[in-house]
C-alpha cells in the first residue's frame, strides 16, 4: 500500500508545479470573488508545506519549519492580502520539494508497528492511526488543497492543467 501512497503524493507533486508555473508573484494573493476570501495561491503553497512538514513529527522526524509558518499557515489561519506576509514563489515551491523529499523518505521507512500506532488525540476523529493520518495528509489532505489552487486559479482567468 506504501507503493500507492508514495506514487500519488509524487503525481500530486508534479500537479502542484504545473497549478502554479505560469502564476506571476503578485498575482499569488489575489482575491477574484468580490466580497470572498478564498485560499489563495500564497496560502496554500504555505499550507501545505506547514502540514506536511508536520506529518513528518507523526513518523518521528523532526519537523524544520518554525513558528512563524504556523502562524501563517496552520489550519484556522485566514488567507492574507498581503503579498510580503509570505515566502516568494521560488522559496515556497523549494520548501515543498525539500518538504516532500523528507516525507516520502520518512513515510518510505516508516515501520509498520508505528503506522498502526493511534494517531494523536487531536486528529483521531479524522485518521485512526499514525499510518492513516500520515497517508491522509499525503493524499486527500493535499488534493483537496490543491483542487482548492485550481478553481481559484481558474476563477483568475487561468486555463486548467489537467
Amino acid at each position: 500500500m506504501k507503493d500507492v501512497i508514495l506514487t500519488v503524493y509524487g503525481f500530486t507533486q508534479k500537479y502542484l508545479h504545473q497549478l502554479v508555473a505560469d502564476l506571476p508573484e503578485e498575482q499569488l494573493v489575489a482575491q477574484p470573488v468580490a466580497g470572498q476570501t478564498l485560499n489563495h495561491a500564497a496560502f496554500l503553497l504555505s499550507h501545505l508545506a506547514w502540514a506536511e512538514d508536520a506529518a513528518l513529527g507523526l513518523l518521528g522526524v523532526k519537523p524544520r519549519l518554525g513558528g512563524e509558518w504556523k502562524e501563517m499557515a496552520a489550519m484556522g489561519t485566514t488567507p492574507q492580502a498581503d503579498r510580503a506576509r509570505y515566502p516568494s514563489k521560488d522559496s515556497l515551491l523549494t520548501t515543498l520539494d525539500e518538504v516532500h523529499a523528507r516525507l516520502v523518505t520518512a513515510y518510505g521507512e516508516a515501520a509498520p508497528e508505528l503506522l498502526a500506532q493511534p494517531a494523536p488525540e487531536r486528529m483521531r476523529a479524522r485518521f485512526a492511526t499514525i499510518g492513516i493520518a500520515a497517508s491522509g495528509l499525503m493524499t486527500s489532505h493535499r488534493s483537496m488543497h490543491l483542487g482548492q489552487l485550481s478553481a481559484w486559479r481558474r476563477a483568475l482567468g487561468y486555463p486548467g492543467v489537467f
